[in-house]
């Protein structure tokens, strides 16, 4: 009976410890190896383009980093509740290389396409959002076509 309660416990606790949240990056961004972050925003009008920043900063860039290198995924979003709309990304780059693209539902970061699906995300209860991140950004506000070129909006 001792037996038999000890590897019962035993196996509910390997189910609990696989069960948990995993980690949205299999492999953790090294913050000394990231020197840029371009988030681009989900593009509208093609005709209008969309909002990017080229993010430098060293302490902005290491929040970018420190907040998706934290970030657990939750569950997998249903179909019928994704936003049809285009994705929003972060870009993470180490000198011209680009290191990892995350791309969004839209410009919703707790909504990132891993594989084939949307799923939730979690980040650190005491760090805003990735978007939050980026409206408070010093970097500039540069308008973009659908391959990052930079264009100038057409007067309406």
């Amino acid at each position: 009976m001792k037996k038999s309660l000890l590897v019962c416990g035993l196996f509910c606790l390997l189910c609990l410890a696989g069960c948990g949240k995993r980690e949205l990056l299999n492999e953790k961004l090294d913050a000394s190896q990231i020197d840029k972050v371009v988030v681009t925003m989900a593009m509208g009008n093609p005709k209008y383009g969309t909002d990017q920043k080229v993010i430098t900063d060293p302490k902005e860039v290491q929040d970018f980093v420190f907040l998706f290198n934290n970030a657990v995924v939750e569950e997998k979003v249903d179909r019928e509740d994704e936003w049809v709309a285009e994705s929003g990304s972060y870009t993470f780059f180490s000198g011209e290389e680009q290191v990892l693209k995350l791309n969004c539902n839209a410009n919703d970061p707790e909504r990132i396409w891993i594989n084939d699906a949307f799923y939730e995300i979690d980040y650190p209860d005491d760090m805003v959002d990735p978007y939050g991140l980026y409206s408070f950004s010093d970097a500039m506000v540069m308008n973009v076509d659908e391959k990052g070129e930079l264009i100038k909006c057409p007067a309406e």
